[in-house]
Order: structure tokens, then sequence, then C-alpha cells
């Protein structure tokens, strides 16, 4: 439960160490023109939204990446736990635990999937290494008191049958991915950005099956990104 800005609950019941993971965002290319002013409804995940842009077709919604940043420089990833955000006190809780704690499961699995093909692993800063942080957030700034619930990694089992629960639904229509990365030792910011689930044309998330779909998608499509960036510069 949470009371206050930033504060964070950890999924006790599935106390098993927290790897989570994740990813972001680099762009394909930097688009030369600046986004209106960031809205008061952003949810604060990120420290300084004025410098997202507006991606072009098949990037993320906002993007920032740093035009001096040399990417053949990294080959290694240090990732930070998840969270998931949400406005108002308990926001979090109409979603079934069991829902949240899958929902980060799939999506630490998909993009580790993707970033082990060319990244190594460390939990440590050092030469070459990126620090990764990542939120899924359904919060504005301007709200007193978030919910925010820290991601712990478990043990996958099977996906339920049926539909999802209706509040994973609401819960995953209004969300955002949110992310940055920075080199892990001198803390400089290389990326950023803000994605949504584009409305037109989707295809709905009814089932696990749906979501196990939507996330690998978005995993290969940004850690594919990123990959090229550090590969080819």
């Amino acid at each position: 439960m949470t009371v206050g800005r930033k504060a964070s609950r950890p999924m006790s019941r599935y106390g098993v160490r927290a790897v989570l993971l994740v990813v972001l965002l680099c762009v394909h290319s930097c688009v030369a023109r600046r986004s209106p002013e960031p809205s008061r409804d952003t949810s604060g995940f990120l420290d300084d939204y004025s410098l997202l842009r507006k991606g072009e077709p098949g990037d993320v919604a906002l993007v920032y990446r740093n035009p001096k940043v040399d990417w053949t420089q990294y080959n290694s990833v240090l990732l930070e736990p998840t969270t998931l955000w949400r406005s108002g006190r308990n926001s979090l809780a109409p979603v079934p635990e069991d829902d949240l704690v899958r929902l980060v499961g799939t999506l630490e699995n998909a993009v580790q999937r993707q970033l082990r093909q060319r990244f190594r692993f460390v939990d440590q800063p050092g030469p070459g290494v990126m620090r990764i942080r990542l939120a899924i957030t359904e919060a504005r700034a301007t709200d007193p008191i978030l919910d925010v619930l820290r991601g712990r990694s478990a043990p996958m089992s099977p996906p339920p049958p049926g539909p999802i629960d209706p509040e994973l639904r609401r819960f995953l229509e209004d969300a955002a991915i949110e992310g940055e990365i920075r080199d892990a030792q001198t803390n400089e910011l290389l990326a950023a950005g803000v994605d949504r689930r584009r409305r037109e044309g989707a295809l709905p998330i009814d089932t696990w099956a749906d979501i196990d779909r939507a996330v690998d998608f978005w995993a290969d499509r940004v850690c594919g990104r990123l990959e090229r960036r550090t590969r080819d510069g």
C-alpha cells in the first residue's frame, strides 16, 4: 500500500530474488523537432520529460537519444527492478496480485531473451555497461498519492485459460511503458522514452496469450534497435 509519492511496496509473497528486467528504448533516429511542453499528467518516473521528442512512425511514442553517445562502446547491461505505478491510494489493489507478478515476469522474460543475444548481463557498474530501468505506469505526477509496486521475479506457471481479469485489462489499456538507459559508471543519460499501446488497428488483448504476443513484439522491436545501435553506431 502506498500513501505518498514514490513509495513502494514489495511483493513479499514472491520474495524471490529481484531481477527484472528490462529495457528501453533507443531510437533508430534522433528527431529534430521538439515535442510540446510535457503534459502535467506524466507519471514522474523519468527525471526530465522536456527532453523527449515525438517518435517517427515505428518508434516509441516519445523518445530522447543523446546525440553524443558512441553506442558501440556498450556490451553489457545492468538491469534494475521494474516498477508499476498507478495514481491513487491502493489503486493497484483491484488488479489481482498474481496478474501483476505475471505481467512483470512476462516483460522480464521477453526483454532478457532479446538482450541476451547481444549483451552480457552484469550486476555491477563498469566500462561498457548500460544501466536500464523500466516502469509500467498509469499515473499522474500531479496526484498527491501514487500506488507504486516494486516487481519481483517469480517462477512462471502456465498462463491461466480464459479471458483476463477486467481490472487488468483496464490497467493495460491506459498504461505506458517508460524507461531510460544510463551509463552505469558516469550516470550520463543515453536514452529515454515513453511508449503507449497504439489503439488504431491494434489487436484486442483478451487473454494472456494476447499479452504474451504483444510483449514479445514490443521487446523484439525495442531491443532490436538497441542491438543495432551498439553494433553499427
